[in-house]
Formats: structure tokens, sequence, C-alpha cells
């Protein structure tokens, strides 16, 4: 009876083992390929300048449209860095009497 509780674990573990091989290998393989597509960073515009927006785009794979919403992401950050320096050069200019 034990056996054949240890024959049906194996005939399942087997299965198992090779989607987590199969799956493990497709995360590596795509994991090396965008270090080998290099992209000229001269070429990006300046709304694309936020490297922290890219993950943004995988929201296509959800429903959401990830190039809209990674640009919205940019613009906003865009706008929060110019607000930011303008803070930065009151700052540095002293108090105002």
């Amino acid at each position: 009876m034990a056996y054949l509780f240890l024959v049906r674990f194996m005939e399942t573990k087997v299965p198992l083992r090779l989607v987590a091989v199969i799956f493990s290998t497709v995360l590596l393989s795509s994991g090396c390929q965008k270090k080998n597509a290099a992209t000229n960073p001269n070429s990006e515009s300046k709304s694309e300048t936020h490297e922290s927006t890219k993950p943004l785009q995988a929201a296509d794979l959800v429903g959401y449209n990830g190039t809209i919403l990674r640009k919205t992401v940019d613009r906003i950050k865009g706008t929060n860095d110019k607000h930011n320096q303008e803070i930065g050069k009151t700052v540095e200019s002293g108090p105002e009497q």
C-alpha cells in the first residue's frame, strides 16, 4: 500500500520537475536577451528618460495600455523634477526679504 503511494508520488514529481526546469530556462533566456538588446541612448526622446518606468510597459500583459501608462508617469516625473529644481534654486538663492 505504501509502495503504491510512493509510485504515484514519483509519477507526479517527474512532470512537475520537468515543468520547473522548462520555466526556469525560459526565465533565464529572457533575462539574457535584455543584455544583448543594446539601445542607442542618443535616440531616446525626452519623454523616455526615466528608466524606472520601463517596467510599466508590462501592464500590457494584464489589459492596460502600458505605453500610455509609462508616458503618463514619465510626464509626471518630469514635472516633479522641474518643480524640485525650482525649489532647489529658491533654497540656494536664500530667503527673500
